[in-house]
């Protein structure tokens, strides 16, 4: 079983059923899952709040997750105008199934404008091909089949980690986690195979997917600096996630996630970090908050 990018993008646009309320398609990969991948609502959710707004560029997205979602179930999504500026355009978006709340979501979007420019340099790391693939440093262990869609998802992409390799729940290190380790992981990704001409040419599904690929990783620092591997974990859950869209994301080449946490603390953890497009372009800035620990 494998997990193609088509099947990826195909389910990030969510489906207009009545006037500011959208459908959201579940993935029909044949990957077991056990709930809502929480990178698909947030992106799904952006895109159904796009659709109501125009030519305006989004530039930020708060979204809160509630409950989980069943992945067999569809996600209706209604959007609600809170602002129609001159300049600024904000949506409401909240998230359903059967008519429990599992997210809900703050979009804005900006009109062009003229102004000042500056970025943050990437960080000086060495270049993709010089490092391992992700899957020479890391080896599948004794996984559930609850656990094969992760597996799987590390096929979509080629990944290449600057710093040791963090902890996930279906795949382990193929050494100890160093005791000084900074909460730090920093990490090259592209489309394992070359990138549908779609996503090249369409900046709002590009942004979807890179919205999609921000729920990924961003808390892996937090394990890297508590030692503890997810599947230790009794309770891993997404709480909240934000993202501020600088510059287009350019998927035609690697891209770099500089992840990194300042805390974990009273059974909470913060990540936060930046993507890059290989140029060295600033693309987006990323935070999350994760609850760790006991029902």
């Amino acid at each position: 079983m494998a997990v193609s990018l088509n099947d990826i993008l195909a389910v990030l646009r969510p489906l207009p059923d009545g006037p500011n309320v959208y459908l959201g398609p579940q993935p029909d990969d044949g990957a077991a899952r056990t709930r809502v991948y929480g990178g698909q609502v947030a992106a799904q959710s952006a895109l159904a709040a796009a659709d109501t707004v125009g030519d305006r560029r989004l530039h930020s997205l708060h979204v809160a997750f509630l409950r989980p979602g069943n992945p067999r179930i569809p996600l209706r999504y209604e959007v609600t105008v809170l602002r129609e500026g001159r300049t600024l355009s904000t949506r409401r978006v909240t998230v359903t199934q059967d008519g429990v709340f599992l997210m809900e979501a703050l979009a804005s979007f900006i009109a062009p404008v003229d102004g000042p420019e500056f970025a943050a340099g990437i960080p000086r790391v060495p270049a993709p091909e010089s490092l391992p693939r992700v899957v020479e440093q890391l080896e599948p262990d004794d996984f559930s089949v609850a656990e094969a869609a992760e597996l799987a998802w590390l096929n979509t992409w080629d990944m290449r980690y600057v710093d040791p390799p963090p902890l996930r729940s279906a795949i382990r290190r193929a050494g100890p986690v160093p005791a000084d380790a900074p909460a730090q992981c920093r990490m090259w990704l592209r489309a394992a195979t070359a990138p549908p001409v779609q996503l090249l040419t369409d900046p709002l599904l590009a942004t979807g997917l890179l919205i999609y690929l921000t729920d990924w990783s961003v808390l892996d620092p937090v394990q890297l600096a508590v030692g503890r591997n997810w599947a230790d974990l009794e309770v891993m859950a997404s709480l909240d996630h934000a993202v501020w869209f600088h510059r287009p994301v350019d998927f035609s080449d690697w891209l770099l996630f500089d992840h990194r946490s300042p805390s974990a603390s009273g059974g909470t953890g913060l990540g936060c970090g930046e993507v890059y497009n290989r140029s060295g372009a600033l693309v987006c800035t990323v935070t999350q908050e994760g609850f760790l620990g006991r029902r």
